[in-house]
């Protein structure tokens, strides 16, 4: 390289260093990364389309005005902070994340003051809790607390509260003139029919592939993101214990199902031939002998109205309902489970539908039908 060429370089890695160093001052409390969705410090979100596909939108909720009286008949466990610590004008909204039963409280442009943990009171049937939390004590409807601070450009925290419940609910954020609420009800008194969808594997989970490497994983949510879809459009509750390419335990998708007690737990997959040379082929599903607890569908009839929706919405063989002891949803699940297989992937004409849109979008079409039998 020439003596000029060297300068030039020089020059470049000098420029490049300094904005590096001007960028890294910039607080990260401006914009925070949450689970996909860039939060802005005031509390707006970036555009979706920015937004990658494959991650899974957070969605925050902001508070509903009604009274105490609203708040207390939908439940008796609720987080009450009084508006004596929330200074007016700020934004404050929460986002749920049932998998892990946790509730995050997001409080933006507070200035000069950061809210506490004893600015929070807990209260589970009368009973009060304020502070710090214990794991001794069972009747407090929160596990564990954490809090964070963010400073803005504009010098106001930002502070976000990670609550851990002690069971599963369903939590809404309530303004009133006094303070704001998030109500905990069991989804049970809250919703008459519900419903659990998983995408089978995950993360660094990729489940079978096809012989040109395309990965299960992949293939099942994008089936799910077509069936919700379809769901949307009704008023039954789901839950899905994945929405992104993310690794899920076997325990958490099973146990999300029975906390909830579900009506139906439904997980899809893709098979393949364990010999490898393509021959097998078609719908298949799989249950356990487990009898589910206060339900009158049991698995194998879930199972056979699965198979039957799906096999006929994709024009394909039905290779039938098989017993399967040994997979721990399975195993584990109280409520009516079924493991509908969509096809092979080491199969070419199976492959071909399972990579088409059109093919996917009928095999949830397929899956839909069969919850619609399913629930009656």
């Amino acid at each position: 390289m020439k003596e000029k060429e060297w300068r030039g370089f020089a020059v470049q890695s000098v420029v490049l260093l300094v904005i590096v160093l001007a960028l890294s001052v910039f607080h990260p409390g401006n914009i925070i990364s949450e689970n996909g969705t860039k939060v802005m410090a005031d509390g707006a979100t970036e555009d979706k389309k920015r937004v990658k596909k494959k991650e899974a939108l957070q969605e925050y909720e902001g508070p509903v005005r009604t009274d105490e009286a609203h708040i207390k008949a939908r439940s008796s466990t609720y987080i009450k902070i009084p508006k004596t610590v929330v200074p007016t004008g700020a934004s404050i909204y929460l986002t749920d994340n049932y998998m892990k039963r946790g509730i995050k409280l997001v409080i933006g442009g507070t200035a000069g003051k950061k809210l506490k943990k004893e600015d929070i009171a807990r209260y589970n049937n009368g009973s009060k809790f304020t502070g710090s939390t214990s794991k001794k004590n069972k009747k407090d409807i929160v596990e564990n607390i954490s809090t964070r601070y963010y400073l803005t450009k504009k010098k106001k925290y930002r502070t976000v509260f990670d609550f851990k419940t002690r069971h599963l609910y369903v939590p809404v954020l309530y303004e009133t003139d006094t303070g704001y609420f998030i109500s905990l009800a069991r989804p049970r008194d809250v919703y008459d029919r519900i419903i659990v969808l998983d995408a089978g594997h995950g993360g660094i989970d990729e489940g079978t592939s096809s012989a040109k490497g395309h990965h299960e994983k992949e293939y099942t949510l994008l089936v799910l993101q077509e069936l919700k879809k379809l769901m949307d459009k009704t008023n039954i509750k789901v839950y899905y214990t994945r929405l992104s390419d993310e690794k899920v335990t076997k325990a958490a998708r099973t146990d999300l199902a029975n906390n909830l007690e579900a009506d139906l737990f439904i997980s899809i997959h893709c098979n393949s031939s364990e010999k490898g040379d393509g021959k097998a082929y078609g719908v298949e599903t799989l249950y356990s002998k487990r009898k589910p607890v206060n339900s009158r569908l049991g698995n194998k009839k879930l199972s056979q109205i699965l198979l039957d929706s799906v096999a006929e919405e994709v024009d394909n063989k039905k290779r039938g309902v098989i017993r399967r002891e040994g997979l721990y949803i399975m195993h584990h699940s109280d409520v009516p489970a079924s493991i509908i297989e969509i096809g092979y992937m080491s199969n070419k004409s199976d492959l071909k539908y399972i990579l088409s849109k059109s093919g996917r979008k009928k095999v949830a079409r397929g899956i839909y039908k069969g919850i619609m039998e399913a629930l009656g």
